[in-house]
């Protein structure tokens, strides 16, 4: 009884393992994109999110400026995928559907390398204050 069931285990076990460990070819392969993230930007993105990614107030469009490569990574992944993870928190129906429309003409990214191109050439970062510096005592 005691040799069926460890036969049994082993045998569960092996085909619950089957598989573990090995890559399909196309999850190996990092994919590769037509154009880098700073020819999508100034051929595409520019023309909503403005030449510093600053948001164009007429086009109700949101800076992109004002955040780091982490934060608009979760922000471009969303977009890209239809806001369906939502991470961000933020409301991208309206970007999301445009996606659509820009991989169709080709405009398709990384949201890493996006993110990272935004935040190297674009982002603001509020200026520092030093300390004020204490006058001596007067004696």
């Amino acid at each position: 009884m005691k040799k069926t069931t460890v036969v049994l285990l082993s045998i569960a076990t092996l085909f619950g393992l089957n598989g573990c460990g090995t890559d399909t070819p196309s999850s190996s392969v990092a994919k590769t994109y037509a154009k880098t993230a700073g020819e999508v930007y100034t051929q595409s993105c520019y023309k909503c999110h403005g030449e510093k990614a600053e948001g164009l107030t007429e086009k109700k469009t949101p800076p992109m400026n004002d955040r780091q490569a982490g934060e608009l990574e979760l922000d471009l992944y969303d977009v890209k995928n239809e806001g369906l993870t939502m991470s961000s928190g933020t409301e991208h129906d309206k970007m999301a559907h445009n996606m659509q429309k820009l991989l169709e003409k080709g405009f398709d990214y990384d949201p890493k390398a996006m993110a990272v191109y935004i935040e190297k050439n674009f982002y603001k970062m509020p200026p520092k204050t030093a300390p004020a510096a204490e006058a001596p005592a007067a004696h």
